[in-house]
C-alpha cells in the first residue's frame, strides 16, 4: 500500500465558490468539467469533489447542475490517477441508489471512487423534494448551542442511518461471489451474498445491493465537519473529515474539537483523518464572496502565502488539505504552475502516485463486514454523559 505524504484534494463548485465568476452555472458545461477534470489530475490533485444539490425553482437564482455521480463517471474513463469524489445528500437521496451509484463509479474509475456524504438542511432543497425541512440554516445556526444541537440531532441520526446502509450494501456481495461455474450453470453463489435486512428510525433496507462488490470494496467516505455534531458524524461514519478552520489559533481547537468527538464516539480501529479546508483566490480579486458565504473563513491570497500555511498546517497535525478556488479555471492554472509545485518540493505532495484512492489516502484493504471485522467501528449517539 502506498502512502501519500500530505493528501491535496480539489473542491469544484462550477466556475467558482465565488458568485461573482459565476457560481455553479459552469457545473451544465461537460467540456468545462474535462478540462478541470484533466488539469487537476496533471497538477497532481489525490482528490476532485463535486458539489451537488437539486435544482430549485425558477427564479432561485440557482443554476442547472449535472448530477454529480453521472458526471463523476462521465469524468473516470478521461483521467487515470485522480479520486473522484461526488457528493450524496442523506436528508433527500436514497442510500440505496447512492451506494449502487458509487460502486458504479468505483467500477469505472478502476478503484478511484469516492463518497462525500452532504446532509443538505437548506429549506429550499426540501421544498424542490416536496418535503418538510427543519427551518432555515441561518435561523438553526443562530439558536443557543443545546437548542441548536437538538434540531440538527434529527437529520444527522437519519444520515447516520444513511451511511450505515451504504456501507452494509457495498459489503453485501462476498469479493468471491461470482462463481460464473459453467459446467453447472451458476453465475452466482448465494451463500457469499448477505441481506443487510437494515431496520432504523428514519430509514430501512432489505435486499443485497445490485451491483458487485467494487474494487475498493469500501470506497472513501468523507464528510464536511465544523461543530459538535457534525464532528461527532464525521467521527462515526466518515474516513475524511474536512474541518473549517480560520486560522492557526482556530485550526488547534477544531482539531482538538474533532479529536474530543472522536472519543465520544468510542471510534476504534482505522484513525479519521482530518484535513482542512481553504478558500483559495490567488487571481487578486475576491470579487463578490465573503468569508461567511463558505464554510470555511479562510482564503489564500498568494501562492506562497499559501503554501507556507499548508506547511505550517501540516505540522500542526492536519493530515491533508481541500483547497476550494473562487475561480475554478485561472485559480486551478496558479495552483498547478506555482503552488503544487512547490508542495513537493517542500515533500507535502505526491509525486503522481497510482493505486486506488485508499491506496493514495493510506488506508488499510477494507475487509467485508459480513466475513470479517469492518476497518472501523464507532457509535454516533454517544451517551448524553459523555457529551456533556
Amino acid at each position: 500500500m502506498t502512502r501519500t505524504q500530505f493528501g491535496l484534494a480539489l473542491g469544484v463548485n462550477g466556475l467558482g465558490w465565488d458568485p461573482a465568476a459565476g457560481g455553479g452555472a459552469g457545473a451544465a458545461d461537460p467540456a468545462f468539467w474535462s478540462r478541470t477534470a484533466i488539469a487537476a489530475e496533471a497538477a497532481g490533485f489525490d482528490v476532485l469533489t463535486f458539489e451537488d444539490a437539486p435544482a430549485l425553482a425558477a427564479g432561485s437564482g440557482q443554476p442547472a447542475r449535472l448530477d454529480s455521480f453521472s458526471l463523476a463517471s462521465w469524468l473516470a474513463p478521461q483521467t487515470s490517477r485522480i479520486g473522484l469524489v461526488p457528493a450524496g445528500t442523506t436528508a433527500l437521496q436514497e442510500p440505496f441508489h447512492v451506494a449502487t451509484a458509487t460502486q458504479t463509479l468505483d467500477f469505472a474509475s478502476l478503484g478511484r471512487a469516492g463518497l462525500r456524504l452532504r446532509i443538505g438542511l437548506a429549506e429550499e432543497e426540501f421544498a424542490a423534494y416536496g418535503k418538510e425541512g427543519f427551518g432555515r440554516i441561518e435561523e438553526i445556526n443562530a439558536l443557543p448551542e443545546a437548542e441548536r444541537d437538538a434540531v440538527l440531532r434529527r437529520p444527522f441520526d437519519e444520515a447516520l442511518e444513511f451511511a450505515q446502509i451504504v456501507r452494509l450494501l457495498w459489503d453485501s456481495w462476498q469479493d468471491d461471489a461470482e462463481i460464473r461455474d459453467v459446467a453447472t450453470g451458476r453465475f452466482l453463489d448465494a451463500d457469499r451474498i448477505h441481506n443487510p435486512e437494515f431496520r432504523g428510525r428514519f430509514l430501512s433496507v432489505h435486499g443485497a445491493s445490485i451491483t458487485p462488490r467494487s474494487p475498493q470494496g469500501q470506497p472513501p467516505v468523507f464528510a464536511l465537519a465544523h461543530q459538535r455534531i457534525p464532528y461527532e458524524f464525521a467521527a462515526a461514519t466518515a474516513d475524511v473529515a474536512f474541518i473549517t478552520p480560520f486560522d492557526d489559533a482556530d485550526l488547534d481547537a477544531r482539531r482538538a474539537e474533532a479529536l474530543a468527538a472522536i472519543d465520544r464516539t468510542g471510534r476504534t480501529g482505522q484513525p479519521l483523518q482530518l484535513w482542512a479546508d481553504i478558500a483559495v483566490s490567488l487571481t487578486g480579486d475576491r470579487g463578490a464572496a465573503a468569508p461567511t458565504a463558505l464554510d470555511t473563513g479562510v482564503y489564500a491570497s498568494s501562492a506562497a502565502e499559501l503554501v507556507d500555511r499548508i506547511l505550517a498546517w501540516r505540522e500542526r497535525g492536519i493530515e491533508g488539505i481541500r483547497l476550494r478556488p473562487l475561480d475554478t479555471e485561472r485559480d486551478l492554472e496558479r495552483l498547478a504552475e506555482e503552488v503544487l509545485p512547490a508542495l513537493r518540493e517542500a515533500g507535502a505532495a505526491p509525486a503522481s502516485e497510482t493505486g486506488t484512492l485508499r491506496d493514495r489516502l493510506g488506508l488499510p484493504e477494507a475487509a467485508n463486514r459480513f466475513t470479517g471485522e469492518a476497518p472501523f467501528t464507532a457509535a454516533f449517539n454517544a451517551p448524553e454523559e459523555a457529551r456533556a
